[in-house]
């Protein structure tokens, strides 16, 4: 009677580590060939957020945006890019793929870009 039963355990545990496996792999989603969903400014998603945090987040999360704004700090070494107003207490965050680290002088603070990406919601 134990014996079946530590199989079945043995069996659900490795079908676990299988599946945990493939998704630690799996690559994250590319932005190219994706459509965006909206395609709004740094300021339009920030106050978005702010306004109505739970039906930004019905709109927005989980889905593709194109944001367009002003950099107004970079962290190339964690491929970091923050859009909104220079003296804004928030930005919108944006963690870019290899390119910007890179390729750190292609981006500048005070450029206006356009940016797409995956929506993960309202950090503080």
């Amino acid at each position: 009677m134990i014996k079946p039963l530590l199989y079945g355990l043995l069996v659900l545990l490795l079908g676990i580590a299988i599946v945990g496996h493939y998704l630690y792999q799996k690559e994250p989603a590319r932005a190219e060939g994706q459509d965006a969903a909206f395609r709004l400014t740094a300021a339009e998603l920030l106050e978005a957020f702010q306004q109505n945090e739970a039906a930004a987040n019905d709109n927005y999360l989980g889905k593709w945006l194109e944001i367009r704004g002003v950099i107004n700090l970079l962290n190339p070494e964690e491929g970091m890019v923050y859009l909104g107003e220079p003296a804004a207490a928030i930005s919108v965050s944006c963690l870019l793929d290899s390119v910007l680290k890179s390729s750190p002088a292609l981006l500048k603070v005070g450029d206006t870009v356009s940016i797409k990406g995956f929506c993960s919601g309202y950090l503080m």
